[in-house]
């Protein structure tokens, strides 16, 4: 069986594209405390923390429920906006487009808990604060796994932040669209209804801006709490640009976690990363784009030039050097003599990913069907299109065919090609047993893994089905196609 197409290799060659960030103004900070649902009586106590925070840590503190500031004069003077516990909707249409004037000028937000139950119905906003608040169980302990220790609103957490809050549960996954620093254990309390990827602080750079968002902040005692308070300093000062993120890096299929397998391609987050963007267009890949490197020194202190595909402001997407050891890393962004950002990775020889078809590591699958017919001819088929009315893309239903004829699923993903054996990979779709006919390196695209799975033909009918696939008994993220 044929193992690609240069179809499908573009495919996934467009998913690798970002943005810009922008310049700073003034270091002063407004607290916006306007409400037009529910009212937290922890407001007063969240603005007297945030100012002592501003005087402990040289930020100048304004705090209003005034809607009227957010006009062009009056915002220029901040470098970022806190939304502490907002509620409903709040603004007019022109107050609207001073705010998005605001963050595209390169200023940042600063969003806490329901800061994502407000304005539902603008979507731009939902976009900045990255997911909109559903529900939430009772106040209760509960225990926060910090997967991302690189950002300044996470480096003084433990990896478990054992705390008591009121835990929301969001109307979408926002990873893929923002980078995640910590995610609730819904094991250890009672109410979680995200399931194993429960998201509850989060950043990211947005329309130009810097938006950070945490879930935590509805009590008044977590305005007395040391390790909440230096969480919330942070995300302060990083969305005032006082402080950067340094660099995290992911895999580029599945966004998530800081392990890296070797050849694996990866996507790093930062700021000021290069002074423009810029995409290989040639191979072998460069190790310098727009005058930046990135240099891998893994666990054995061998540092070596990570082959670039692409590299902005914001964002570049590179591959694991091949060769490097097993372990704690170091990833470095350079240019010239000049060190722009650096961060921890873990080498390992398989993390698996795959990649979406909407390039966040969730929905559809980025992966064909191949049909062999009875007289063995073969036709490769998109499980996926773009419906421009939905702007992403949809599931196309797979059609099984009659008894003679196989269909097979082929993936695209990363960080799989040396698991231990073919024996190591298994797949279940809808959660039936498919078999693993090849998982490895796609040997077209640098840096790209592809599975191919015979798809059970008890799944006529099914519809949306989720795709689970296991690699040395590590889960990679779930993919979904549809069957007719």
């Amino acid at each position: 069986m044929s193992r690609f197409t240069k179809t499908a290799a573009m495919i996934v060659g467009l998913l690798i594209l970002f943005g810009p960030a922008g310049a700073w103004a003034q270091t002063k900070v407004l607290v916006f405390s306007k409400t037009t649902g529910f009212r937290h009586d922890s407001i007063p106590d969240g603005i007297a923390a945030i100012k002592k925070l501003g005087a402990e840590n040289n930020f100048a503190v304004d705090a209003t429920e005034d809607a009227a500031v957010f006009n062009d004069t009056s915002l220029a003077q901040y470098r970022a906006i806190i939304f502490l516990n907002t509620t409903g909707d709040l603004f007019d249409d022109n107050q609207k487009a001073a705010f998005q004037r605001y963050i595209r000028s390169g200023r940042g937000f600063a969003g806490v808990h329901s800061a994502s139950d407000t304005e539902h119905n603008w979507a731009w906003y939902g976009g900045l604060v990255g997911a909109y608040f559903q529900s939430h169980p009772a106040i209760q302990k509960a225990s926060i796994k910090v997967e991302n220790r690189n950002h300044p609103s996470t480096t003084s957490l433990p990896e478990r932040w054992e705390r008591t809050d009121e835990w929301y549960n969001f109307g979408s996954n926002p990873r893929g669209k923002v980078q995640v620093l910590a995610t609730l254990d819904e094991a250890t309390y009672s109410g979680g209804a995200m399931g194993a990827d429960h998201p509850t602080a989060w950043y990211q750079f947005y329309d130009g801006g810097r938006s950070w968002y945490t879930g935590g902040g509805h009590t008044r005692e977590s305005y007395s709490e040391p390790l909440f308070l230096q969480h919330l300093l942070g995300g302060i000062q990083f969305a005032s640009g006082l402080k950067d993120a340094g660099i995290s890096s992911v895999s580029a299929a599945s966004f998530s976690g800081t392990t890296l397998a070797g050849e694996s391609i990866v996507s790093a987050f930062g700021a000021g990363l290069a002074t423009a963007a810029q995409a290989a267009t040639t191979t072998p890949l460069p190790t310098s784009l727009a005058g930046t490197s990135v240099k891998v020194k893994d666990s054995a202190g061998a540092e070596r030039l990570a082959p670039l595909f692409f590299v902005s402001p914001t964002q570049i997407n590179y591959q694991t050097p091949s060769g490097a050891a097993a372990g704690a890393a170091t990833v470095i962004v350079t240019s010239g003599n000049v060190t722009l950002a650096s961060g921890a990775a873990q080498i390992t020889a398989v993390a698996p990913g795959l990649f979406a078809a909407n390039s966040n590591g969730q929905g559809i699958a980025a992966a064909l069907a191949l049909r062999v017919r009875a007289d063995n001819s073969q036709s490769y088929e998109p499980v996926a299109r773009y419906d421009a009315a939905q702007s992403k893309f949809v599931a196309v239903p797979i059609d099984l065919g009659p008894d003679s004829e196989q269909v097979f699923l082929v993936l695209f993903g990363t960080g799989i090609r040396f698991r231990s054996s073919l024996a190591a990979v298994s797949a279940k779709v809808g959660g039936e047993n498919a078999s693993v006919l090849y998982a490895g390196a796609q040997g077209g695209f640098a840096g790209l893994d592809q599975v191919n799975l015979r798809l059970p033909r008890n799944l006529i009918g099914r519809g949306e089905v989720d795709v689970v696939l296991i690699v040395d008994s590590q889960a990679a993220n779930i993919v979904r196609i549809n069957i007719r």
